[in-house]
């Protein structure tokens, strides 16, 4: 079992659907693949979900395993959400070309648009940004089609962030020197119209036995009944979003720009720039406290750790044991995660060793493999210097854990 290479060195996603839209810290897709086909690929129905989707990879894996496969997935991220719908969804192959159509006739005609306006919006975008990408705001909103509507959208989240006053070079909103902003060369249109020709044909993906929900992961878990899933497959945060990988910052802009009846909004995601961050788990709000297991778990790492630094790391592992209470709860089968241990105060927290302590002490799971990789590709350098002027590694190996539950027969 599991006779495979995950290194996956020169795998790039530009070449499938991944690609297409770009997302933070995103699974390899060939690797969730070969796991699900090797564990479930043989079956005909699976229940599985993905609590922390992202733009789901996993998930739309899994529908190419099988269309019979019950998926689900929950992401706190309205962005999230949309791309994996669209992912799962599809474009509505009869109309796109008549839909993508009608697109271009208006970016090419003179017409009447409103321009758009969010706090700050002039900080990140220079003004004749913000007219194209009005234009283009205003001409998908006219798209009656909601599957093909969603999949420009989706699009046009690429063409935001490119063009947008923010670096790539990180996750993060950080604002470009002014020499590079006004160096930005104003091909919005042409670049959105070549984009959306260019990539449907990987939306052709039409699955409907999917279940997306954009919720706070943790308390959609805790509502679920005993082994109602058979198959758990994520990759959870590995710290809290403010200090790892600030999924909700990198989406608000695009959160910003997009017609809100496309997007699953609660209300507060607009509050600021970090509000789905701060919301996220581990974020600003202490909501469970470690147990005598769980402090015995990490004692060996928290206590090294600085006290004003101590307190945020706790506050995110409580949620995660949280979360992995839950998957052994609901889970009746396979549990397969994907981590990354990441360096706080020049201490090194193996997110593996605790997910492995855990989950074999309180539950019928054991360690069916385990797999490590290095990550070829980062916007987070491998070395960075950040604690009492020393070098720091970044985190540079992501591990996959697959758990097996006793009660399967051989």
């Amino acid at each position: 079992m599991f006779e495979f290479d995950i290194a996956y060195k020169k795998y790039n996603n530009k070449f499938d659907i991944h690609g297409t839209v770009l997302y933070p810290a995103p699974m390899i897709a060939p690797i969730q693949n070969k796991i699900l086909n090797e564990l479930v690929g043989y079956k005909k129905e699976i229940r599985l979900l993905d609590p922390f989707h992202g733009s789901g990879i996993a998930l739309y894996e899994a529908a190419l395993l099988s269309s019979d496969f019950k998926i689900n997935g929950f992401d706190i991220n309205p962005l999230a959400n949309l791309i994996t719908n669209v992912k799962l969804n599809g474009i509505n192959s009869y109309f796109i070309k008549e839909d993508a159509f009608q697109i271009k006739e208006m970016l090419s005609s003179d017409i009447d648009f409103p321009i758009h306006d969010f706090p700050r919006i002039e900080k990140w975008f220079r003004k004749d940004v913000i007219m194209s990408l009005s234009k283009i705001k205003f001409a998908i909103g006219q798209i009656e089609d909601v599957r093909n509507r969603k999949y420009f959208w989706v699009i046009f989240t690429n063409v935001v962030r490119k063009y947008s006053n923010t670096r790539s070079s990180t996750y993060k909103l950080h604002i470009k020197k002014p020499n590079a902003i006004s160096s930005i060369e104003n091909n919005i249109e042409d670049d959105f119209l070549k984009r959306i020709e260019k990539n449907k044909s990987h939306y052709l993906l039409n699955n409907y036995n999917h279940n997306i929900k954009k919720c706070d992961s943790l308390v959609e878990m805790a509502n679920m009944d005993k082994n109602c899933i058979d198959v758990l497959i994520t990759s959870p945060p590995y710290g809290d979003n403010h200090t790892t990988v600030p999924y909700g910052q990198f989406s608000t802009l695009s959160i910003f720009w997009i017609d809100k009846i496309d997007l699953i909004l609660d209300g507060w995601e607009m509050n600021s720039y970090s509000t789905i961050d701060s919301m996220s788990m581990g974020g600003s709000v202490t909501r469970f406290e470690l147990g005598k297991l769980e402090k015995t778990i990490v004692e060996e790492y928290t206590n090294r750790i600085a006290i004003h630094k101590r307190k945020k790391v706790v506050r995110f592992l409580a949620d995660y044991f949280e979360f992995l209470s839950q998957t052994i709860r609901i889970t009746q089968d396979y549990i397969i995660l994907t981590l990354g241990n990441r360096t706080v105060d020049g201490i090194n927290i193996s997110l593996t060793q605790i997910s492995k302590q855990y989950i074999e002490a309180k539950s019928k799971f054991v360690i069916l493999k385990e797999f490590s990789r290095e990550i070829p590709y980062k916007r987070i350098p491998k070395i960075t210097s950040s604690v009492n002027s020393m070098s720091v590694s970044s985190m540079n190996l992501e591990y996959v854990l697959i758990f097996k539950s006793l009660t399967i027969e051989n």
